[in-house]
């Protein structure tokens, strides 16, 4: 295996299938931004409507360290990968990989610990292994990453 961290030119080649990347991002942003404000500003949940009870016996207590998390890197986060994915910069592959690999790590903890799911948790689910899918093609096209 070989790992080149930043290539030559900062600026690489963007195949057609990162678009699909793109658009995952900044879906997701849009979605995860209203959901972790409201966290925030009321960490009950009660304002969408979810039980305090399904945090209450977790670790957080609350739903303000989500609320922080959505807002921070499945929003913004995912925003600037979709900008520097459009923009072909170097770092947008490994970005587009380790925000797919964290949605991945998220649902799993929301899956671990909460007594529901929901559709869009599946959803998510599929989103961080898209995501993570494009990542390791899109390394493997610009000689970034090389696995076989």
């Amino acid at each position: 295996m070989q790992i080149e961290i930043a290539p030559r030119s900062h600026v690489v080649e963007r195949p057609r299938y990162v678009w699909i990347a793109v658009v995952l991002e900044v879906l997701t942003g849009i979605l995860a931004v209203p959901v972790g404000l409201s966290f925030i500003q009321d960490p009950t949940g009660r304002a969408l409507g979810v039980p305090q009870g399904w945090i209450e016996a977790t670790v957080f207590g609350s739903y303000l360290i989500p609320g922080l998390y959505l807002v921070a890197i499945n929003g913004v986060a995912m925003f600037a990968a979709a900008a520097l994915s459009v923009r072909r910069h170097w770092v947008a592959p490994w970005l587009t990989g380790a925000l797919g690999v964290g949605l991945i790590i998220w649902i799993a903890v929301e899956i671990a610990t909460l007594p529901e799911t929901m559709i869009l948790t599946w959803v998510f689910l599929a989103t961080g292994f898209a995501l993570g899918f494009v990542a390791l093609f899109w390394l493997r096209r610009t000689g970034q990453l090389r696995l076989w």
